[in-house]
């Protein structure tokens, strides 16, 4: 199982009202359209399209000494932990 895989379906496959956490912060899909997810925090992501069809996600970046991070690297991360969550809660109980 790779779990970059994992959170990417899990991003691109959210409808409103799911939902993923980070720390005790609940975040959830508040708006979904064709291409935008709009998330309860106010972050943004978009789907976009290649020239050859393939979809990708995209958002905006946060600028940090002078060097741009794309939220959407951080959300990836947050899915990934709370998906790494749920497999183990399920394991482990």
């Amino acid at each position: 199982m790779n779990l970059n895989i994992e959170a990417n379906l899990f991003l691109y496959n959210s409808k409103v009202g799911d939902y993923y956490y980070t720390g005790k912060n609940k975040i959830e899909v508040i708006k979904r359209t064709k291409s935008k997810i709009v998330f309860s925090n106010g972050d943004i992501v978009y789907i976009k399209k290649l020239e050859n069809g393939i979809l990708y996600l995209d958002s905006k970046s946060v600028k940090i000494k002078n060097k741009s991070y794309p939220i959407i690297n951080q959300i990836i991360r947050d899915i990934e932990g709370f998906l790494l969550y749920k497999i183990h809660s399920k394991t482990f109980i």
